[in-house]
């Protein structure tokens, strides 16, 4: 008798095992053993796909979307945060010496004894290690245009970088005016390349917050920036509201005005006195106050001296415009628009409040038309945008309009006029209107190399030598045809090849100023600003913690630690 099975009853006895019966179980084993091991394999892969890394940036080169050791300063004229790089505090040529002083974006004030305020350490954030190398895992995929990358440096390849991925394998990618275009493999003409709205939106560096009006210019009406002799009253001094109470049977225009101080005329407002020179409009530049970075010698900007540039001399115009307002409609009807002038063209998002239909227009052609959620009477949020030769929309933080309506200006590059100088417009016709917080951003522009302007040959070869003579070409109509001289780029990628560039182009060390001397661990034929895929090492996708937000007594443990501190929930996010 044999052994009974275990859940056989008592009575019954186990038929006896043959040599047949022993030959599926040993089979059995063996398959057990290797579905065991695909489950093991397939569960290591997904842990590795879904691996993340926490890094922590360094410098600016990435800024805004990432942050370096930088200072965080409200302005102490407009209440503007802004940020300032802080990185030489701690790299760079020896001596290390404090950032003393910086320049708001915003108003342009400069504010000094930054050497007491706290530097912070760089973003932390989390990079998926193997997203390219396991593109079937969900949220994986091939290395795409625009994704923020984790590579090895070519030139030392122990050393990490991260930048934004621009040119893809194959491809040929042109700088021109600020604008990245890619002739694809195999093609013969060049194509602007836009970016993704998530991106585009992430990406808009500010030019003008008008909820922060400088203190010292409130009650000097020639220095306010939105005006109107259309109907439009300031609520009151110093508030970011204009009231349009009664409805104009033609288009009545609230309208910006570039009026950025100079620093000889800051010097006389702040000691009350009118300046020499008054106040007059000029084109919007790439200037950004991360850049302005200056130590205690070298921070008089009445006075240029060598060192002191980069707090001043961001000549780049930009066209690229994004405008957002708060707009409280007090009409059944009537109609509202948003403005925005490139290259002395008009383009135009305009709204008939009754029905909620909207048209983009550029210049005289009505490029498309769809409906939106602004009927009637009611606050809204508007967005609108023209950058990349894209018109976009957003209505309460949601893009309406699909993508939006791309156009093509032809193989010329833009040209400034004096209609630039005043660059955005907010306007009603037959309906009462307020509108508030009116907030100006731009696009990033990408310069041809790190360190340098591109505007050479816009001016003979002789830069300005101080911030007056800047702003001499940039309020000058007559001299922005010489924009136009400004020369382009071209960068060849081979196969596998990929090329990488900052956000914060100016001041970035990336593919655009690389060389290709070091080239043991490289066998091919690499150009100078590729980065071979082997070396690209991960996707960054979120900010899990910029630095803690000192609160309450503030107490000073050191130079740069305050306590008690809050996380910066604000600034925590996903990478676009």
């Amino acid at each position: 008798m044999g052994r009974a099975a275990a859940d056989a009853p008592k009575t019954a006895a186990a038929p006896r095992a043959s040599r047949t019966d022993a030959k599926p179980k040993k089979a059995d084993g063996a398959r057990e053993l290797v579905e065991a091991l695909v489950v093991a394999g397939v569960a290591a892969l997904l842990v590795r796909g879904f691996e993340a890394q926490a890094f922590v940036i360094p410098t600016g080169s990435m800024a805004p979307t990432l942050m370096g050791r930088h200072k965080e300063v409200a302005c102490p004229q407009c209440g503007f945060v802004y940020t300032v790089n802080a990185s030489e505090e701690v790299e760079g040529p020896s001596p290390l010496r404090p950032i003393y002083s910086g320049v708001c974006v915003n108003c342009r004030h400069q504010a000094r004894n930054l050497n007491d305020a706290p530097s912070y350490k760089g973003d932390r954030i989390l990079v998926s290690m193997f997203p390219y190398d396991l593109p079937d895992l969900p949220g994986s995929s091939p290395p795409e245009r625009f994704d923020v990358v984790v590579f090895r440096y070519p030139e030392e390849p122990e050393v990490s970088y991260i930048k934004r991925l621009v040119g893809l394998p194959g491809e040929t990618i042109r700088i021109d005016h600020g604008d990245l275009f890619v002739k694809p493999p195999g093609g013969d003409e060049f194509h602007l390349q836009r970016k993704p709205i998530e991106h585009q939106r992430g990406m808009q560096i500010a030019v003008y917050d008008d909820s922060h009006q400088p203190r010292a210019l409130r009650d000097r009406a020639e220095w306010r920036r939105w005006t109107s002799d259309a109907g439009w009253k300031l609520a009151e001094p110093g508030a970011s509201r204009y009231v349009l109470d009664a409805a104009a049977a033609d288009w009545a225009d609230l309208r910006y005005r570039h009026l950025v101080p100079e620093p000889e005329q800051w010097e006389s407002l702040l000691d009350d006195r009118t300046p020499a020179r008054g106040p007059r409009p000029t084109l919007v530049t790439d200037f950004y106050s991360y850049n302005t970075n200056l130590h205690a010698e070298s921070s008089d900007l009445l006075h240029s001296r060598y060192g002191n540039q980069n707090a001043w001399l961001q000549p780049h115009w930009v066209g690229d415009l994004t405008l957002a307002a708060d707009l409280d409609v007090q009409s059944d009807a009537g109609e509202v628009r948003l403005e925005l002038v490139k290259g002395g063209v008009r383009h135009f998002a305009t709204i008939d409040v009754a029905t909620g239909k909207a048209r983009l227009v550029r210049g005289e052609e009505t490029l498309a038309e769809f409906d939106t959620p602004v009927r009637g009477r009611g606050s809204r949020r508007l967005e609108f945008a023209n950058v990349d030769d894209r018109l976009t929309l957003l209505v309460d933080g949601r893009q309406v309009g699909g993508e939006g309506a791309e156009y093509d200006r032809g193989d010329a590059a833009p040209v400034p006029t004096a209609a630039d100088l005043s660059p955005a417009a907010i306007a009603a016709k037959g309906a009462v209107v307020s509108a508030s917080d009116l907030v100006l951003t731009r696009d990033i522009y990408y310069t041809q190399t790190p360190g340098y302007t591109d505007y050479g040959p816009v001016w003979g070869g002789v830069e300005p030598r101080r911030p007056s003579e800047l702003f001499d070409f940039l309020a000058d109509p007559a001299l922005f045809k010489n924009i136009a001289l400004a020369r382009d780029e071209e960068y060849e990628l081979g196969e596998d090849r990929f090329m990488m560039m900052g956000d914060n182009s100016p001041r970035s060390k990336d593919s655009r100023g690389w060389d290709s001397s070091d080239r043991s661990w490289d066998f091919l034929d690499r150009k100078s600003w590729e980065v071979p895929r082997s070396l690209i090492t991960g996707k960054a996708f979120f900010v899990y913690w910029p630095h803690g937000v000192p609160f309450g007594p503030a107490i000073r443990v050191n130079h740069d630690l305050r306590v008690p501190f809050r996380p910066y929930v604000e600034r925590m996010r996903w990478i676009r």
